[in-house]
């Protein structure tokens, strides 16, 4: 079941960032010279994959790119929230409402390089949304996917283990995730003809409970980097990221795991102001699983939203993630949120 309801909710996010800044905002960039040497913009959403498949394997491998100079300390918190119904007889059924919150504390050691500790706390709830989803879809006659056919608001998923169904998790929970301490380095700062560059590291802790689909229940090393680079001296911004993550996990809920995990990013910001930008980007992630039906296929992941300094210390984003081109291992809708400040 897809619903394309992407546009109008981008078009809601992006009005609701105009609105904010509208009134007070900052000149906008557009060939002046003191910006063409500013390649990072406000950067980056922060919002991971809400794939299905990341239920089983929760990770984040593009941490935030904020970097201040030496003494700088920041607090970041983040929370993604998906609404997931995948369902094939005789397969498996996901049914809920995932949320995942994370509070990241970082320190700069130096003026290009911050250490850091994130906490993530990883909740699975029945949620609300199910009869809103149904209505809408029954007004534009998109179809349901079967989804009314079945108790709303629950969370539950089951796998088929040899010709029977089997309950892998069911009902709410809440708990810890995988503790992990990152680094984050600026390597160059970019020039008019070459992009900035930045470099991320993080090594994940088995603290979450694997049983409850909270960590990957092994120690997991995440490498990435991100290159962006404003074009001609004006308002717009492209960046390309590439990611790599390995974690020597068997298999969660006797679905086999592949140790290594590759991702790509991709995306566009316009930069409206010196304290907005509007950013539209593309995340693609390798298969989770080696053999097990859509979770062995990428998930494809568009999320749009707006970045917004709100004054010198503090920021904020916010942006709707939507699935594409391969629907039967992704959430149909996604919300994500993002509010950091420098201490």
């Amino acid at each position: 079941m897809k619903r394309r309801t992407a546009g109008i909710h981008c078009v809601a996010v992006l009005l609701l960032g105009w609105l904010c800044n509208e009134g007070n905002a900052d000149p906008v960039y557009g060939g002046a010279d003191d910006a063409a040497h500013e390649n990072t913009g406000l950067g980056y959403l922060t919002a991971p994959s809400l794939s299905p498949g990341h239920i089983l394997r929760p990770s984040s491998i593009f941490v935030p790119s904020a970097i201040g100079a030496r003494g700088t300390e920041r607090v970041d918190f983040d929370s993604h929230w998906g609404n997931v119904w995948n369902y094939t007889p005789n397969q498996y059924m996901i049914d809920g409402e995932w949320i995942r919150s994370t509070v990241r504390y970082s320190y700069a050691v130096k003026d290009n390089v911050s250490f850091g500790l994130a906490v993530p706390i990883v909740g699975r709830t029945g949620g609300f949304m199910d009869s809103p989803i149904e209505h809408f879809h029954s007004a534009f006659q998109l179809g349901n996917a079967n989804r009314d056919q079945f108790p709303r608001n629950r969370s539950l998923i089951t796998v088929n283990d040899k010709g029977v169904a089997r309950t892998v998790v069911e009902g709410d929970s809440w708990g810890l995730g995988d503790v992990s301490g990152f680094v984050q380095s600026r390597l160059t700062e970019g020039t008019s003809v070459l992009p900035a560059v930045t470099f991320q590291g993080e090594m994940f802790l088995p603290t979450g409970n694997e049983t409850e689909l909270r960590g990957m229940g092994a120690p997991a090393l995440a490498v990435s980097s991100v290159a962006s680079k404003r074009l001609g001296g004006g308002p717009y911004l492209m960046f390309l990221g590439l990611g790599f993550q390995y974690c020597d996990a068997d298999d969660i809920v006797m679905i086999r795991i592949r140790d290594e995990q590759i991702t790509g990013l991709a995306g566009v910001e316009y930069q409206y102001s010196k304290s907005l930008g509007f950013v539209v980007q593309y995340l693609a992630s390798s298969a989770v699983a080696k053999h097990y039906y859509a979770f062995a296929k990428p998930s494809h992941e568009v999320s749009a939203g707006f970045k917004w300094r709100v004054n010198a210390r503090e920021s904020l984003e916010l942006a709707v993630v939507e699935n594409v081109a391969v629907f039967q291992n992704s959430a149909d809708i996604g919300v994500h949120f993002a509010y950091g400040r420098r201490l």
